[in-house]
């Protein structure tokens, strides 16, 4: 009689189990969602979107060609870079007000090729050889850049969509 006993509290601990592991299987799938999913909508939450041509505008920094003087260890040798720079900027930031980028950008010109000048002085010719030196050197020009358009704001834009350089010859 205890067997059966014994036997009936096991088959209700089992099922109790059962029922428990399924429902936090159910909640794990429906409201977190899959695992394939919400890699996918993170990876939406990361890209950004992109605008419109209509919505950018394009503005050479330098005229020709810019000779850029690189991070030397030798003496002897000189490093130099040869860049064409330009910026791909948003026409005008629609918020509260509209800032007109081009204005902003203008009245910071200076400290915008300061910023790309001292960006190469801190770079060796042994950086600027490796395959990713052009794209790291966008990314941180652009990271710069916007950084310094937005200094004294109350609230962050992104002003600078992309730094082009179109030429990258170094010796």
């Amino acid at each position: 009689m205890e067997s059966k006993g014994t036997f009936f509290i096991l088959i209700i601990v089992i099922a109790v189990l059962t029922l428990t592991l399924a429902a936090l299987a159910g909640y794990i799938f429906l409201v977190q969602g899959t695992p394939g999913t919400r890699t996918a909508d993170t990876r939406a939450d990361v890209e950004k979107v992109v605008p419109k041509d209509a919505e950018l505008e394009t503005l050479e920094l330098y005229e020709g060609k810019k000779y850029f003087n690189l991070k030397n260890e030798d003496p002897k040798k000189i490093a130099i870079i040869q860049v064409n720079v330009g910026l791909k900027y948003f026409i005008e930031i629609k918020d509260n007000k509209k800032l007109k980028v081009l204005e902003k950008i203008e009245s910071n010109i200076m400290e915008i090729r300061e910023i790309i000048s001292s960006y190469f002085l801190h770079v060796s010719l042994e950086d600027v050889k490796l395959i990713d030196a052009k794209e790291k050197a966008k990314t941180e020009l652009k990271k710069q850049i916007n950084e310094l358009l937005n200094e004294g704001e109350k609230e962050v834009h992104e002003y600078v969509y992309r730094v082009i350089i179109d030429e990258w010859l170094f010796q």
